[in-house]
């Protein structure tokens, strides 16, 4: 009896087959390349903004400020001048027309109507008022304070 070897009649291929797949990695490395070049040709943003800064000469002075004060009773002062609201409606477009440019500085009293002080602003944004202030509201912070 003859032993024969199970291997030798098996035909064994020694040359691997092609492989069928796309081969995507030069076309990664020429991605990255051009990425690359990409991010090295965008110029460098530079943020500049020409500030004009005051010199002591030329500084400028502070604004006339002017007190707009609604009472309790629903009157208007400006600086302490008790106004009808044509006669604050006339000094409000003469403030507007100030090359002075004044600050308006609003501080209602604590009681006073909301209406009013709802009328008063109003009538300073009808007037075309540039600078306008809501001052001493930090009295009010707490709502138990007078």
């Amino acid at each position: 009896m003859a032993f024969r070897s199970r291997l030798l009649g098996r035909h064994t291929v020694t040359t691997p087959s092609p492989i069928m797949d796309l081969n995507v990695t030069p076309l990664i490395d020429v991605l990255l390349v051009l990425l690359v070049m990409v991010i090295l040709s965008v110029p460098i943003a530079t943020h500049q903004i020409d500030v004009d800064l005051p010199t002591s000469d030329n500084a400028p002075s502070e604004p006339e400020q002017i007190a707009l004060v609604v009472t309790e009773g629903g009157a208007v002062l400006w600086n302490g001048d008790a106004l009808s609201r044509t006669e604050l409606q006339g000094r409000l477009a003469m403030a507007a027309a100030n090359a002075a440019d004044p600050v308006i500085r609003f501080e209602p009293e604590a009681n006073a109507s909301y209406d009013d002080a709802a009328q008063v602003i109003h009538l300073v944004g009808e007037a075309d008022i540039r600078r306008f202030a809501f001052a001493g509201n930090e009295r009010y912070r707490q709502w138990d304070a007078n």
